[in-house]
């Protein structure tokens, strides 16, 4: 073990429960802020429930098997919509990152579809296909690509050019290349591009339910506590639970980058201190040698 490794590894540890003690003053404050406001009247009379109703309304959601089945609908459009986006964007990334010429013929096209705002494609989505689940799932993907498209771009411009050309020194293929340097070194930005994907889809999933509704999910869910005068409990509670999903897929993301990518978590230094990466050490051992030279 490396001398010093102990103290950073507790000093990040040290930081992380620092850093989890103030998320969870900074929901507290907003939920105590939030009671206060809503017990003053300072929303209106009943229009925004206290935050301790929506909170106790969303804990007994949880055993409510018609919401469960709801909310298992927009999970599964959710999570189906985004994992085919992975499997689309990841490979087209590799592709285009590897093939400059062929990035550069479809930089017009990405730009072009990339700001087409995924809600506006809702009719075509229906007629194309008739199923809700599958114009859910289209929907996400078509929302969920770019953001994972781009950050692999943006990874495969990132590789150290000098690890590659070392590698092909040795006599590696350009198959080798990919697999062995460029693909570890995107990792870390294709996971955080899966991570913006992930919420952009959450939101995506229960816009498309809330616009084109269907027999069950969220949306329907929040359409459906609107009638019969309204309930705004309900209604709040339901979007309590959609971020949450959203938190828990971020998390579980943000672990799953950790055990895959750890050369990727920063360590703290001190202020002034050199970062500690392979190639700012090899940069720092080849000017050392030129000087002795």
């Amino acid at each position: 073990m490396r001398p010093g490794a102990l103290p950073r590894a507790g000093a990040l540890v040290s930081r992380r429960w620092g850093r989890a003690l103030l998320g969870a003053l900074g929901v507290g404050g907003a939920v105590l802020v939030l009671e206060l406001l809503s017990r003053a009247g300072a929303f209106g009379d009943g229009e925004l429930p206290p935050a301790t109703s929506v909170l106790a309304r969303a804990a007994g959601m949880a055993v409510d098997d018609g919401f469960l089945g709801q909310l298992g609908t927009t999970v599964s459009a959710w999570l189906g919509g985004l994992a085919l986006a992975v499997a689309l964007a990841v490979p087209a990334g590799l592709l285009l990152g590897s093939l400059p010429r062929l990035d550069a013929a479809s930089l017009a096209v990405v730009e072009l579809a990339r700001p087409v705002p995924s809600v506006a494609l809702i009719p075509l989505a229906i007629l194309v296909f008739a199923e809700p689940v599958r114009v859910e799932r289209s929907l996400v993907c078509y929302a969920a690509l770019w953001p994972i498209l781009l950050n692999t771009l943006y990874g495969l411009r990132d590789v150290d050019p000098v690890a590659k050309e070392t590698l092909r020194s040795f006599g590696f293929g350009p198959l080798s290349v990919l697999l062995r340097v460029s693909l570890p070194s995107a990792g870390p930005f294709v996971l955080t591009g899966v991570r913006i994907a992930a919420s952009v889809g959450l939101v995506v999933a229960v816009s498309a339910e809330l616009r084109a509704g269907g027999d069950s999910g969220l949306g329907v869910y929040l359409l459906q506590t609107q009638s019969g005068g309204g309930r705004p409990d309900l209604m709040v509670a339901g979007a309590v639970w959609a971020g949450a999903l959203g938190a828990v897929a971020n998390g579980v993301l943000v672990a799953v980058g950790r055990v895959a990518f750890p050369q990727a978590r920063p360590f703290p230094r001190r202020r002034g201190s050199a970062p500690s990466t392979p190639g700012y050490r090899a940069s720092r051992s080849s000017s050392n040698a030129g000087r002795a030279e």
